[in-house]
């Protein structure tokens, strides 16, 4: 049953004024109404060894733009309908997760670098190569890694001739708790989550092991995470999702394996070396936009409405929040460089990414809709784009040029 309603819900996902914060120590930035400056770090941010604070109110050191260079699938054949995943392998070809809408079947496309077609990647089905639930992709180590939800399956393809190589049933890395994620690190093995159980309400957490595709634990410590909170909605039929306002845990992975994690509440970034060592974490003081539950919107359509919300947390210890998360989503590109996205209004329809260096400084912000899926790589920004005739998507690759503030030297990448 788990497995049906999520397949259920990502069906329904495919089809889907402020004022300044009460809380004290906050302070507004005056020229962006989305983050508010904390006056002070709270303590249990203080304590963190390894901790590098950057101001809240720190200026880009660049500022960047996007020249463009390409299209894929902006022209002729196959016409792509919903892109919701763009990745870039070691060939220099784009591949292209696309859905039809229709009857939200996927199927992976592979341009060349230069526009052209290439091939596509498996196809729609549950036999040797095939996939059809897709919640994961990814291009590391001269493979593509599909996750099918469907078929509980990790398809691995090559990147000489786009054939499989293998597939590993998800079943083989069963470790405990309920199965939530698998990427593929560079060294050849994978990182799991392994999710507290759906049924439990409450704070849930998240553990994060490394294992080989036999399903073998390798040397890495274990790390557990805060992964959400859920309350129960009353109604048996209806999976009980996790409230996102109340914070969650995202992560990525660099090339060197190093995993970065940052709870959405803080602006806060935590590293962890490819054995699962702590090294560092990057801190701004900032917060995001104050949260009424009176006014907020539902973010998709098994989010618990207003007074399901109400009712719960009248008989719970733990208080709604003043304000929405600071951080959406994470990303670490093939330069070590951390995109960080901000919400910039309540519905998280524009993000604006603080692209930091390695060592926590901001270079530059770079302001995207939500609905337009980018990957950084060589210097390039590969997104999703509409047409403005057609309002076909299509992929466009971007030269990243940052010019230094006040110099007027341009650097490109």
């Amino acid at each position: 049953m788990p497995r049906l309603l999520l397949l259920i819900l990502f069906s329904l996902i495919v089809i889907q004024c402020t004022k300044s914060p009460n809380s004290e120590g906050a302070s507004e930035q005056g020229r962006e109404q989305h983050v508010f400056i904390l006056d002070a770090i709270p303590a249990h941010i203080e304590e963190i060894e390894n901790l590098t604070v950057f101001p809240g109110d720190s200026e880009p050191k660049y500022s960047i733009d996007l020249i463009p260079k390409q299209t894929y699938g902006k022209t002729g054949e196959p016409y792509l309908t919903k892109i919701f995943r763009i990745v870039v392998d070691d060939q220099g070809r784009v591949i292209i997760l696309d859905s039809r809408l229709s009857d939200y079947s996927t199927l992976i496309h592979v341009y060349n670098d230069d526009g052209s077609y290439y091939t596509q990647l498996g196809g729609q089905g549950k036999g040797p190569g095939e996939y059809e639930h897709v919640f994961g992709l990814e291009a590391k180590a001269s493979k593509i890694f599909v996750l099918d939800f469907t078929s509980q399956r990790l398809n691995e393809y090559s990147t000489k001739d786009y054939s499989l190589v293998r597939t590993i049933p998800l079943e083989q890395w069963k470790s405990g708790g309920e199965f939530g994620y698998v990427e593929a690190r560079n060294d050849g093995n994978y990182l799991l989550s392994i999710s507290d159980s759906r049924s439990k309400l409450g704070r849930l957490e998240t553990k994060y092991l490394v294992m080989d595709s036999d399903g073998n634990s390798v040397d890495f410590e274990p790390l557990i995470f805060p992964a959400g909170f859920r309350i129960g909605v009353g109604e048996v039929i209806r999976p009980t999702m996790p409230l996102e306002f109340m914070g969650r845990t995202i992560r990525a992975i660099s090339d060197n394996d190093v995993l970065h994690t940052v709870f959405t509440r803080d602006f806060l970034i935590k590293k962890y070396d490819a054995r699962g060592n702590y090294k560092s974490t990057i801190y701004y003081p900032i917060q995001g936009l104050p949260f009424n539950l009176d006014v907020h919107t539902p973010r998709s359509p098994f989010e618990p409405n207003v007074r399901v919300v109400r009712n719960a947390f009248a008989s719970l210890d733990d208080a709604l929040p003043e304000t929405y998360p600071v951080v959406e989503a994470l990303m670490v590109d093939d330069e070590n460089r951390i995109w960080v996205a901000v919400p910039m209004d309540t519905r998280y329809e524009m993000f604006e990414w603080w692209i930091l260096a390695p060592s926590g400084e901001l270079l530059a912000k770079l302001h995207r809709p939500r609905d337009l899926q980018f990957v950084v790589k060589d210097g390039y920004l590969y997104g999703n784009e509409v047409d403005e005739n057609t309002e076909v998507e299509y992929v466009a690759k971007y030269r990243i040029e940052l010019t230094e503030a006040n110099m007027y030297i341009n650097q490109a990448y």
